[in-house]
């Protein structure tokens, strides 16, 4: 579902439910209505308001770390590809080809996983 048809499902219901709301103001009862009854409805969105914010911060800080741990193993995985060729550049020519296919395997390897991961969201799609 594309997200211009998620963000208009949302508004109609937000809107929606704001109109049913103007028309139960008019079926309510006169002490429904008063200063406390507000109050509590107040307080009982700030809540809401509130807790949906920690939520939505718990999402990105999590989003961060993991973002975060990831690129810290792609840095690692890149300082051990590069010295393991500096050890093989050590041993003289013989490892040439060695190091040719260590060389393609760091070149094509982020494409491969790439492209898993492309497989992956069309087949949950």
């Amino acid at each position: 579902m594309s997200p211009v048809a998620i963000s208009s499902i949302i508004f109609a219901c937000v809107f929606g439910g704001a109109l049913l709301g103007m028309l139960l103001r008019r079926l309510l009862p006169e002490h429904h209505l008063d200063v406390d009854s507000k109050d509590v409805v107040k307080l009982g969105m700030a809540l809401i308001a509130t807790m949906s914010a920690l939520v939505l911060s718990l999402l990105i800080a999590s989003a961060k770390g993991s973002y975060d741990a990831q690129r810290s193993e792609v840095t690692q995985m890149s300082a051990n590809i590069i010295l393991l060729d500096r050890c093989l550049a050590r041993y003289g020519p013989e490892t040439k080809e060695a190091r040719d296919v260590l060389r393609r395997a760091a070149l094509f390897g982020p494409e491969l996983v790439q492209g898993h991961f492309s497989i992956c969201e069309a087949r949950l799609a």
